[in-house]
């Protein structure tokens, strides 16, 4: 993961919010009935919904990144959004994200939606959660390939990130600075909390509770660890010839001295091209900092 300074782009979220707020007002009663899944995705119209418009804020401020996974994201079908107090919440939960180190998250910034929703004349200074710029973060569907006799069509069930989360509890980490201090990426391909961080034990349910251990997402790192000397143009211009792509897995594996069966595993797996153009998404790992188990 990376840290994601939500203040960068916070004045353009707050005021898609505001505006979505202004045009759902009713007037006679002085409420605004907020509804994500119906007005936020459809008004002002599809084409260019508040959910939209929130989704382009996201990703500039994440550097075109899902938040958990860090997949490449374009916000055209592959990106979702991502409630981090979720949608769902009562006081109890809201409680567990009010905690020092999120100070956005307090009372004078965000208030529960269904509580918002019945107000007459709300503070617009509080925001409610579930169209709150700071409670929103893009992620991905969490879609990778699957094997399909001799070839590899794409999975339509998500196996890590937003989809499989749910209303599991998953602190922003991101949101911390020191982030690469607190999860670590193994030359293994697995994600870890830092033991001897403060934040060990929410980092372990990060992890367990958006599946960022799935297989594919472990050999996809694996991977780039193993191709991390080889030069990144190499790499993407091995897409166009799915020979020459196993020799360089292979190759690149061998002289990583793994057992024959992962070195097989993997170069059978990657030579195909939709696990190929899934890997590629991926690039962000290719100049991290690997940790040695």
């Amino acid at each position: 993961m990376q840290f994601i300074n939500k203040a960068i782009d916070r004045t353009d979220g707050n005021q898609i919010t505001k505006t979505y707020l202004k045009n759902i007002r009713i007037e006679d009663e002085q409420r605004y009935p907020v509804d994500y899944d119906n007005s936020f995705r459809n008004l002002p119209n599809k084409h260019d919904s508040y959910y939209k418009q929130m989704t382009k804020v996201l990703l500039k401020n994440q550097d075109n990144h899902c938040c958990y996974c860090m997949r490449r994201l374009t916000g055209d079908h592959d990106t979702t959004l991502e409630h981090i107090i979720p949608q769902a919440a009562d006081e109890n939960i809201l409680s567990y994200y009010q905690q020092e180190a999120f100070p956005m998250f307090n009372n004078q910034h965000i208030k529960l939606s269904k509580v918002f929703s019945h107000e007459e004349n709300p503070n617009l200074s509080i925001l409610p959660h579930t169209v709150c710029y700071d409670n929103l973060v893009a992620s991905c569907y969490g879609l990778f390939p699957i094997q399909q006799g001799e070839s590899a069509v794409e999975d339509k069930s998500g196996h890590c990130c937003n989809n499989v989360r749910g209303n599991k509890n998953a602190l922003p980490l991101y949101f911390l600075a020191d982030i690469n201090s607190i999860l670590l990426y193994c030359t293994n391909g697995s994600i870890i909390e830092n033991e001897n961080s403060e934040w060990a034990n929410e980092a372990k349910y990060l992890i367990w509770n958006t599946k960022l251990m799935w297989t594919s997402l472990v050999d996809i790192r694996e991977m780039w660890y193993v191709l991390r000397n080889v030069d990144l143009k190499k790499i993407a211009e091995a897409g166009n010839d799915p020979i020459s792509r196993y020799d360089l897995i292979q190759d690149n594996l061998l002289d990583a001295d793994f057992p024959l069966k992962r070195i097989m595993d993997l170069a059978t797996k990657f030579k195909k091209d939709k696990y190929w153009e899934c890997f590629l998404l991926y690039d962000w790992f290719y100049s991290i900092t690997w940790n040695t188990i």
